[in-house]
This record gives structure tokens, sequence and C-alpha cells, in this order.
């Protein structure tokens, strides 16, 4: 897309991220809008771009077949968020029951931090079952395979430890950890805890971004959750976890752009160097987005693939678990083969 559009659309995105009223550098042409509008589904972010409209003056408004297109997707969003939620409530009343103890990650957590909810475009269903998910791979007692098995018989195992399967159309991942980060659960937050939330949606955009790519959804859920739960965690106690685990040079890298591209105040980042240059990872959102890269569409030969090309940004930036995700990766596969 032309540069032009992609500004345009950057700014329709600041405005619904943070609600606030805005009046467009430069009003896009019809060919201009249905760039905009590719743009914002394949960033999986059209529910800020309706909100981001909805702040326009009268007189920058889209078209009329524009805005018709953007009430339905509010639509749609809404209908699909109610069903994930929905499937989501069964499911952690079936785990409850089994006497199971699930938490919840990213998803409807991350939903709870924007304005409206309902227009956070729904994805999986991620949750962490470290009872489950150690049945599953045989790390944990016999009788915990066995409730995995009479609870989802077609879950199937995939190459990371996570028990995956669809319920009414919605896919359900079952975690083995509750963190993409390779060190001692001692070492890191509690899971759930704010900075724990931060830590999760960090190591999970440096994830995406070294691998099938990443968008602005996942930024936006940072984002928000950054200034929602400012003050409620220890900023020198996230900066030491994510030393250990050699994430803290992605971190600045990723808040270097949330503050250059998307509106957000530097003061809610952990204090430090501010002379990041966010172009690294700006190219690959610009280059990519939710269900868009090539490795989404190619399977694991691609998804490889797009990690070899990104080896140099994965070592710069995150040298330490990059490895330890390739290792755990290949080891899966390995055992799935079995």
């Amino acid at each position: 897309m032309s540069l032009q559009a992609w500004n345009i659309f950057m700014e329709l995105l600041r405005a619904g991220l943070w609600e606030q009223d805005l009046r467009l550098s430069a009003v896009p042409d019809a060919a201009g809008w249905e760039q905009v509008l590719q743009t914002a589904r394949a960033q999986g972010v059209m529910g800020l771009l309706v909100r981001g409209v909805a702040h326009l003056e009268q007189d920058q408004r889209p078209p009329e077949a524009v805005q018709r297109m953007l009430q339905a997707w509010q639509t749609a969003l809404e209908r699909a968020s109610a069903r994930h939620d929905r499937v989501q409530a069964e499911l952690l009343a079936e785990l409850h029951a089994a006497g199971l103890h699930p938490l919840v990650q990213k998803g409807s957590e991350a939903a709870r931090h924007y304005d409206f909810p309902q227009l956070r475009q729904a994805g999986d269903i991620d949750l962490f079952c470290q009872e489950l998910a150690q049945g599953a791979s045989g790390q944990g007692a016999s009788g915990q395979g066995a409730s995995l098995r009479a609870l989802f018989p077609q879950a199937r195992i995939a190459s990371d430890g996570a028990a995956v399967f669809v319920r009414d159309g919605v896919t359900v991942e079952l975690h083995p950890r509750y963190y993409d980060v390779h060190r001692a659960p001692s070492e890191l937050p509690a899971p759930g805890s704010p900075g724990g939330e931060i830590l999760l949606l960090t190591a999970h955009i440096f994830k995406h971004a070294v691998g099938e790519g990443v968008g602005c959804k996942q930024l936006c859920d940072l984002a928000r959750a950054l200034a929602a739960l400012e003050g409620r965690y220890d900023k020198d106690g996230l900066a030491a976890v994510l030393r250990r685990a050699g994430l803290l040079r992605a971190y600045r890298l990723i808040c270097a752009l949330l503050a250059a591209d998307f509106g957000l105040p530097a003061r809610y980042c952990l204090p430090g160097p501010r002379t990041v240059d966010p172009e690294p990872l700006r190219r690959i959102v610009r280059a990519g987005g939710i269900g868009h890269t090539d490795a989404a569409h190619g399977g694991k030969l691609a998804t490889a693939g797009a990690f070899l090309r990104r080896l140099p940004f994965a070592l710069r930036y995150g040298a330490r678990e990059a490895m330890c995700m390739v290792l755990e990766l290949a080891a899966g596969n390995l055992r799935n083969r079995k």
C-alpha cells in the first residue's frame, strides 16, 4: 500500500485506540479508503478503525458505501466476540468442574483494557492449564491425561505441547505454560499478575515477529495493557525478568514503536534509553499483519523459512529466547512423529 494510505490508517488507528477526536492530515479517495480497509483487516484491527472513523469530523467521514461496510464489520465483530465469550465461559466451567485451574491468556484478558472490548477482533481461546497439558504430554499423572481425553477427545497435541481443538468454530489452545519464556517458573512473575501480563504480551509479540509475523492487533493489546496497568506492578522487577530472559532489548524496541507510531506515552514504559530506532519492527508489522504472511499460509516449512529470514533480527533482540524456541519446536516435532 502507499505510504499516504498507511499514514491515514495509523491516524485512524490511534484515534480508535485511545478514543480521541481526529482531523485527518489528508482525506483519502475511494481507492485510498479501500486500501485503509484492507490494511485494517490484515492487521486485525477493524474494530479500532470503526472507532477511529467515529471520531472523525463530519466533513471527513468516508463515503456511504464505506460506512455501510464498517457497520457490517462492527456487527460481525460483536457477534464473534459474544460467541467467543460464550465458548470461553463454557470451557472454564467444564474445567473447574473437573477440578482443574485454568487461566485465560491474551484474548478476553487483553480485551478488558479497551473502551469497547466487543470490538477487539476475537481470535483463539488461549488457556493455561498445567494439569491438562502435563497429562497430555506424559509428564503428569495418568489421571490428568485421562481427564484430557474424557473432556476433549478431539484434542491434538501441538509441537509446543499445547492441546488444540475446535469448539463451535472457535479454536482452543490449552498451553503447558503461561509464558512464551524459557525460564524457570520461580524466576517469572506470578501468572495472571499485572507484571506477568506485560511479560506475556511482550514475549508473544517477539515470538510472532521472528516467526509467522506480528500485526497491529498484538501491539495495540500491549499498548492498552501498559496504560491500564501503570502503577500496578514493579517496573524494576519486570526489567530484571526481561534481562534474565534476554528480552529487554525486544521490549525496548516494541515500546519505541508504540511511542512513535501508536501514541503510547513513554511514561508507561520502563525507564531507560529513549533513542531506540523502531524501524526494524515497523518493517515487519507493515510487511505482514495477522494471517497474511507467507508463513501463515505455508505451514511449518514456511514458518521455518520466515524464521531463517528474520534470524538477524531474532539474534539482535532476543537471541537466547529465539534459540530456545527453535530447540523446543524441533523436540516437539520429533515427539509427534513417534
